[in-house]
């Protein structure tokens, strides 16, 4: 009887972990570039993918421009992050 029961417990574990996102556990943290406007000073966190992204065509060392949100000037990338 203990042994049903114990396999009982294995089935039901086995059922959980199927029915879970494989990737849930595996996910990355998220990695966030600051930009800053050139006309109002704005700092925006930019995701890290998207950087990689844009950055598809440019040279080694070259960053890609976004608009600002505010005030759709120029958004450069910070040399240091705003947290530093």
């Amino acid at each position: 009887m203990g042994k049903a029961r114990g396999q009982e417990n294995e089935q039901d574990k086995a059922k959980e972990r199927d029915l879970r996102n494989p990737w849930e556990e595996e996910e990355e943290p998220e990695v966030w570039i600051d930009y800053e406007c050139v006309e109002c000073g704005l700092i925006d966190p930019v995701p890290e993918f998207i950087v990689a992204e844009c950055s598809y065509e440019l040279e080694a060392g070259e960053s890609p421009e976004f608009f600002c949100p505010v005030c759709n000037g120029t958004l450069v990338r910070k040399e240091e992050p705003a947290d530093k």
